[in-house]
């Protein structure tokens, strides 16, 4: 599209120095004037602006500008986040960017105005379209990615854009639009992609084991660290710190001394319970190796008590041996594999570590089997799982985020809860139950657990909200693998998780790419506890994440391309080296086969177009077990299934039907047939089968003999 000269009048509204820089924006609930920046500072904290609970702070620095550009950079900035003209838009044609993406404008704009220092250029009013000229010649020949290009010369286009809302004529970029309205993309001579086909999936070994291990924790070890970590909360809720910033008083007032009586008997019932659990007294080894009693632990026990030496001397005469370490009262009693998972009880400072791992797997579980976007699962809050008494479904509501906007059209910074929810397999139910017995935050997955006595205040001012970060989350997931295989070292295990060859680094936003990967390509393929990846499809595709905003049928139109793509190019590999076909279909798949190579190398930019291509005749052949399925809807005999999008349908090859006319068999298949008739000839042969299982065996057995023999006489 051409970009006209023509402009409108429009209304200025511009700041002063005492200016709030989110005049017009809406803030997050709890946010006043005192919290705001100021259009004078060189430094803008946006973070009111945010409302997802889980990013981080938001600031915008202008210190790296160039002194020459720096005030009209301040100004473009502040135009975007708040000008409106009176029908709400920033300008005619365009909505009011996110203040994320206003970070992302400002720092491109930066580029721009350092590009133009080094060629003696201070203000915009003295560019000429030469020098933009230059520039996009620059930016093309640039090491950056075809995105980042596109959007450094996007910027220009802005900043002309919002020329006539600066006060100042030599602020403003030529009349004339950049590049003299022409297309980015032509400019650069590449049309930009779609970045979600190119993350990375998980691979299969790495997303196998670590789904398995974070189901082990959900379903076995659960109970044992939520009953130790809830002990851990009660017991660091006494230090003296989080007593005097948080806990209330004693009842008896904050100074009364106890009555050394009364003192006395709890550290005999103390000592009496250790004797009753067979436990030895709390120890903690020192920077030499030495082991000494934990007297502060003690002091935790006794709800505050100091330890003097009179209780000291009363302590050592009980008898008890000192452990090795500082042990919870809590027994550990789930197995793994017959066994213990734990050699022994959980210790003090272990409780906060194993439930942070508790609550990174429950994590893994509900992002992935969910299909939900990173951000969604984070903003999740208690009491999201609904049960559907009609269907049986399992329902998982939230927020969602991604092509929410408002009337206007600019991006709804809130957000809105998701009228169409999730659809989930029950693993996902379990650890949103799980969450909610480990913490009472309203959010499942807070940022930080306030123990110790301490908040991390310091942390807890980098949030928006409470929610964990994208960052803090993969770290946690590297935190849990690395756990699991020192686990499975000390305990000599095999089962370790092992690291993904190609891309090390395990992110949530490589959750639902693996998870259209599996489903794919192992539907029938079960993982630990009993997960069937077609089943969880069936659910998915029945709620939310078959909602194409959801953009996961997307992701499985790619995979399925993919695939099929890798079956017809093993298949045409095969009929070069001469494998034969037979079949009422059997001319048909030799013709779709050869067909199928003009596919190749074909880029698809989204995945709707794989879905589109998906639909092509001569792509419709679906290997099954012992045949394989040449696709003509209107002569097939099983009963077809329809996609998401309902522009294509599929085979039933549970279903199939030895008459279809549909069937083709190759050298493949015609082993699997094989097998299948040695296996019946064994059951045949069984003098003490009953006549009626003989008569039917031997009648299948025949069948597939006859399969064999018209295979192999149709050879020449």
């Amino acid at each position: 599209m051409t970009i006209t000269t023509a402009r409108p009048a429009v209304r200025r509204l511009l700041p002063g120095p005492d200016s709030p820089v989110l005049a017009t924006r809406e803030l997050r609930p709890g946010t006043t004037m005192a919290d705001l920046s100021r259009f004078r500072q060189d430094r803008w904290n946006l973070t009111p602006a945010l409302f997802q609970e889980h990013s981080s702070r938001l600031v915008v620095d202008f210190n790296d500008a160039p002194a020459e550009f720096r005030p009209v950079i301040k100004l473009l900035t502040w135009l975007m986040l708040n000008h409106r003209d009176d029908d709400g838009n920033l300008l005619p044609g365009l909505t009011r960017p996110a203040a994320r993406t206003v970070v992302t404008y400002c720092r491109m704009t930066k580029t721009f105005t350092h590009w133009l220092t080094g060629r003696g250029i201070t203000r915009f009013g003295q560019v000429t379209e030469a020098d933009l000229d230059d520039y996009a010649i620059d930016i093309k020949a640039g090491p950056s990615s075809h995105e980042l290009r596109e959007d450094l010369l996007a910027v220009v286009v802005r900043t002309w854009t919002l020329r006539e809302l600066l006060p100042d004529e030599d602020d403003r970029l030529p009349q004339t639009p950049p590049w003299r309205g022409e297309r980015i993309q032509d400019i650069l001579g590449q049309r930009r992609t779609t970045d979600e086909n190119r993350t990375p999936r998980i691979h299969p070994a790495t997303m196998t084991a670590l789904l398995k291990w974070s189901l082990r924790f959900t379903e076995d070890f659960a109970d044992d660290i939520i009953a130790a970590f809830d002990e851990y909360k009660t017991l660091s809720a006494r230090t003296p710190a989080r007593r005097r910033t948080t806990a209330p008083a004693p009842a008896d007032g904050p100074t009364k001394r106890r009555p050394r009586t009364e003192v006395g008997r709890l550290v005999i019932n103390l000592l009496d319970d250790y004797r009753d659990r067979g436990m030895s007294l709390p120890g903690i080894r020192g920077a030499t190796g030495e082991v000494t009693l934990n007297t502060h632990f003690l002091r935790l026990q006794l709800g505050g008590v100091q330890i003097s030496p009179r209780l000291a001397k009363l302590i050592a005469a009980s008898g008890l041996p000192v452990a090795d370490d500082t042990y919870l009262a809590t027994p550990v009693q789930a197995l793994l594999d017959e066994r213990c998972w734990l050699p022994t009880r959980i210790t003090y400072e272990q409780a906060p570590v194993l439930a942070r791992h508790l609550s990174t797997a429950c994590l893994l579980i509900i992002g992935y089997l969910s299909g939900q976007r990173p951000g969604e699962t984070l903003n999740l809050e208690r009491d999201c799982i609904q049960h559907d008494p009609a269907t049986g479904l399992i329902l998982l509501r939230g927020k969602h985020f991604k092509g929410v906007r408002q009337a206007d059209g600019s991006t709804k910074p809130e957000g809105e809860q998701r009228a169409d929810p999730w659809v989930v397999p029950a693993p996902v139910a379990h650890a949103v139950t799980v969450l909610t017995r480990l913490h009472d935050a309203r959010l499942l997955f807070p940022n930080t657990i306030l123990v110790n006595g301490r908040s991390r205040t310091a942390s807890l001012r980098e949030r928006v909200g409470r929610a964990r970060g994208d960052s803090i989350s993969n770290k946690d997931i590297h935190r849990l693998i690395d756990w699991v295989n020192q686990y499975c070292t000390t305990q000599g295990r095999q089962d370790t998780i092992p690291p993904d060859p190609a891309h090390p680094k395990i992110s949530l936003s490589r959750l639902r790419r693996t998870l259209a990967w599996f489903i794919v390509r192992r539907p029938r393929g079960l993982i630990a506890a009993a997960i069937q990846y077609g089943h969880v499809r069936v659910q998915m595709t029945l709620g939310y994440s078959g909602n194409y905003t959801s953009g996961f049928p997307d992701d499985l139109a790619f995979e399925e391309w993919l695939a099929r793509l890798d079956d017809l190019t093993d298949a045409h590999d095969r009929l070069q080296t001469g494998e034969h076909v037979s079949g009422p279909a059997a001319d048909t798949y030799r013709h779709r086969v050869s067909a199928s190579t003009r596919f190749a190398g074909r880029v698809l930019r989204t995945g709707r177009e794989a879905s589109t291509l998906l639909t092509n005749p001569d792509l419709q052949i679906f290997p099954g077990k012992g045949m394989t399925c040449v696709l003509d809807p209107a002569r097939a005999a099983c009963r077809l299934s329809t996609h998401e999008r309902g522009n294509r349908r599929t085979p039933d090859l549970d279903d199939c039907k030895p008459s279809c006319v549909n069937i083709a068999r190759t050298d493949r298949d015609i082993d699997v047939v094989r097998e299948q008739a040695d296996a019946l000839q064994a059951q045949v042969d069984d003098p003490l089968a009953p006549p009626i299982r003989h008569a039917r065996e031997q009648h299948e057995l025949t069948r597939l003999r006859q399969i064999i023999t018209t295979h192999q006489a149709t050879r020449s």
